[in-house]
C-alpha cells in the first residue's frame, strides 16, 4: 500500500499544470500591492494605488512616486510632495491646503475642484491638467507650468503665480482678486469674464488674450505687452497703466465708456 501510496502521489504532483510566468508575476503583484500601497514615505512608490478618501496629513512624500494613483477626495493637508510625481492622479475634490508640491509632477492630472489653498507650487508642473473649480487661494506658484490645462472657474484669490507659464490657458471666469502676475506668460489665454481686481500684471505678457467683460479695477499694468489683447466690455475704472506695450484699440474703447478718450501715447497701437 506504501507504495502503491507514493506512486499515486508521485503521479499527482507530475501532472499538476504548472503557472505560466507572466501569470505567476501578476498573482504576485495583486498579492504585494496592498502593503506597497500602505507604505507611506520619502520616495515611496505608490503607483496606480486606491487611496481615495484617505487620511494623509502631514506626511513626507517627498520624491514619492504617485503617478495614476487614486486620490478622490483624500486630506493631504500639510503633506510634503516636493519633486513628486503625480502624473495622471485622481485628486478629484482632495484638499492639499498648505501642503508643498515644489517641481511635483501634476501633468495629466484630474485636479477637479481640489484645494490648494496656501499651498506650495513653485516650478510645479501642472501642463494639460484638469482645475476646472479648483481652489489656489493665497497659493505660491512662481514659476510653475500650466500650459495646457483646463482653468475654468478657477479661484487664484491673492495667489503669486509670478513667471508662471500659462499662455494659452482656458481661464473663463477666473477669480484673481488682488493676484500676482508679474513676469507671467498670459499671451492667447482666454480670461474672458475674469474678476481681477487689484491683481498685478507688471512686466506680465498679455498679448493676444481674450479679457471681454472682465474687471480689472484698480489692476497694474505696468510694462506689460498688451499687443491684440482684447479688452471688449472690460471694466477697467482705476486701473493703472504706466509704460504698457502696444496698447489695442480695444483698450481705449473700454476705458472711454467711464472717462471718454485717451489721448495716444507712442505705445498705443494703430486701429
Amino acid at each position: 500500500m506504501k507504495g502503491i501510496t507514493a506512486f499515486c502521489l508521485s503521479a499527482l504532483l507530475l501532472g499538476t499544470p504548472q503557472l505560466p510566468v507572466a501569470q505567476a508575476v501578476e498573482a504576485e503583484t495583486v498579492e504585494q500591492a496592498p502593503g506597497r500601497c500602505g507604505q507611506f514615505g520619502p520616495g515611496a512608490d505608490l503607483s496606480g494605488c486606491d487611496l481615495s478618501r484617505q487620511r494623509m496629513v502631514d506626511l513626507d512624500l517627498r520624491g514619492a512616486n504617485l503617478s495614476a494613483a487614486k486620490l478622490e477626495s483624500s486630506q493631504l493637508m500639510g503633506t510634503n510632495l516636493d519633486g513628486a510625481d503625480l502624473r495622471r492622479a485622481n485628486l478629484k475634490w482632495a484638499n492639499l491646503r498648505g501642503a508643498s508640491l515644489r517641481r511635483a509632477n501634476l501633468s495629466g492630472a484630474d485636479l477637479f475642484h481640489v484645494t490648494l489653498d496656501e499651498a506650495d507650487m513653485q516650478d510645479a508642473q501642472v501642463r494639460d491638467a484638469d482645475l476646472f473649480g479648483a481652489n489656489l487661494i493665497a497659493t505660491q506658484a512662481q514659476g510653475a507650468d500650466f500650459r495646457g490645462s483646463f482653468l475654468k472657474d478657477v479661484i487664484l484669490e491673492e495667489a503669486d503665480l509670478s513667471a508662471a507659464r500659462l499662455d494659452g490657458c482656458y481661464l473663463f471666469r477666473a477669480v484673481m482678486l488682488d493676484g500676482r502676475f508679474v513676469g507671467t506668460r498670459l499671451d492667447q489665454a482666454d480670461m474672458t469674464g475674469a474678476a481681477m481686481d487689484g491683481a498685478d500684471f507688471t512686466d506680465a505678457n498679455l498679448s493676444g488674450a481674450l479679457l471681454r467683460g472682465a474687471s480689472l479695477r484698480h489692476a497694474k499694468l505696468h510694462g506689460t505687452q498688451l499687443r491684440g489683447a482684447d479688452f471688449a466690455n472690460a471694466d477697467l475704472v482705476k486701473v493703472e497703466v504706466i509704460q504698457a506695450k502696444n496698447i489695442p484699440a480695444s483698450f481705449h474703447q473700454a476705458i472711454s465708456r467711464f472717462f471718454g478718450a485717451l489721448p495716444a501715447t507712442p505705445e498705443t497701437e494703430n486701429p
